[in-house]
């Protein structure tokens, strides 16, 4: 590898949009030891050097399935990414599920989600994978659910973005925040139901199979 090597890392860090720490994940080293590689201070070695290697000959490397899925685990929210097909598989859990308080703090990664916790969760996946396969939702959608084994039940709303890998292939990038049992009623109001396709405000009215497909969604 040339000399200059470092520089070179750094800038395709760069133009990938990359922060350093975004990038020592994907290479699995500290963000404090790729500052110093990328700096000329050290040199790498042994399987962090073929590592860099392989990226630096391939850069296309870091797909936009990399940079979202490193972006997943670093958020401090409750965010997941989920394989949308059957079965629903979580790809990716965020720093802020490893608390207790989340909903998700079981589930591990590359593992189908069964957590009782996430029967109402996952009831809104499957009918929102059943849209985007028909065509049916373009864009984002919101659901709101309860976290249900627990001693007492916890209100959620989730933001679900949907992700195209292939003509036949969906993962959701989710968003989810914990709210009050006030919030819930007030939005299962808002939305007539407890699912809403953002941005096709109507939508579900002007269709009556969506409204079947939701149905099991509300109270």
């Amino acid at each position: 590898m040339r000399q200059a090597w470092g520089e070179r890392l750094r800038r395709l860090r760069i133009q990938a949009g990359m922060k350093q720490q975004t990038l020592a994940s994907l290479l699995k080293i500290s963000q404090g030891y790729l500052s110093r590689l990328e700096a000329g201070q050290i040199r790498p070695r042994g399987d962090t050097l073929s590592r860099i290697e392989d990226l630096l000959g391939a850069p296309e490397q870091i797909s936009l399935l990399d940079q979202v899925m490193l972006t997943v685990r670093l958020c401090p929210h409750m965010a997941c990414l989920i394989e949308g097909n059957r079965p629903f598989t979580l790809l990716a859990s965020s720093q802020g599920n490893a608390s207790p308080r989340s909903p998700f703090h079981e589930c591990r990664e590359n593992q189908p989600l069964l957590c009782p916790d996430l029967t109402s969760f996952m009831e809104g996946i499957r009918t929102l994978t059943e849209l985007k396969h028909e065509g049916a939702l373009q864009g984002a959608a919101g659901h709101i659910w309860h976290r249900q084994a627990s001693a007492e039940p916890t209100a959620m709303k989730s933001i679900h973005i949907p992700i195209g890998t292939g003509p036949n292939r969906c993962m959701w990038h989710t968003i989810t925040i914990p709210i009050t049992e006030r919030e819930f009623a007030e939005t299962e109001l808002e939305w007539d139901g407890r699912l809403t396709l953002e941005g096709q405000a109507g939508l579900a009215t002007r269709r009556p199979d969506l409204d079947e497909k939701t149905a099991k969604l509300r109270k």
